[in-house]
């Protein structure tokens, strides 16, 4: 077992199993599943609590967010704040396990920041924000790791991704909560 599975909160050592190098897809795969549809505690419980934020509301405001209220998932959570109707995004929360599994610091940064170091990821992470902001719903994802990229911290993970809105329909904020099964070769 690598320090780095050790490192990560939540891993169940003999679920590693499940996703050896074998099972892993050669190209990198995601699957856009329904918010309610994720697995992973950790995606769940950010589920359920945005659900419980929102009420009868379209959608939950900012103010909401209480990180005491989520304390058994905040190391597994990025809050990005919407600029300019989506011109940009700020990186105002990155938990630890998304330190972890970028190899990064981005708290404080912005979606261009990330798009002048990894153009590819970068239009990546905009395609989703763009898409949750627009719809002012949330998603889930699910994914593995290609193998043609040996070196990534991480082999699958579950995310889901939740508007926020103070007027409770237009999206100023986004919850992202996500599970990462580390590379037990790296």
């Amino acid at each position: 077992m690598t320090d780095n599975a050790r490192s990560l909160p939540d891993v169940d050592r003999d679920m590693l199993d499940d996703f050896s190098a074998e099972r892993r897809p050669e190209q990198s795969v995601v699957a856009v599943v329904a918010y309610d549809a994720v697995e992973n505690a950790i995606t769940r419980t950010a589920a359920a609590y945005w659900i419980a934020l929102k009420r009868n509301r379209a959608l939950p405001a900012r103010a909401q967010l209480e990180p005491r209220d989520m304390r058994a998932i905040l190391s597994n959570v990025v809050l990005l704040r919407v600029i300019d109707d989506g011109r940009d995004y700020q990186y105002r929360i990155a938990g630890e396990a998304f330190v972890w599994a970028y190899s990064a610091q981005f708290r404080g940064l912005f979606l261009s920041d990330v798009e002048a170091a990894n153009p590819e990821h970068g239009e990546r992470m905009r395609a989703l924000y763009k898409h949750v902001r627009q719809t002012a719903a949330p998603i889930g994802l699910q994914g593995w790791i290609g193998r043609n990229l040996p070196q990534a911290r991480f082999v699958y993970h579950e995310t889901v991704l939740l508007p926020f809105g103070d007027d409770g329909a237009r999206v100023d904020h986004i919850l992202i909560a996500s599970f990462f099964v580390p590379n037990p070769s790296v």
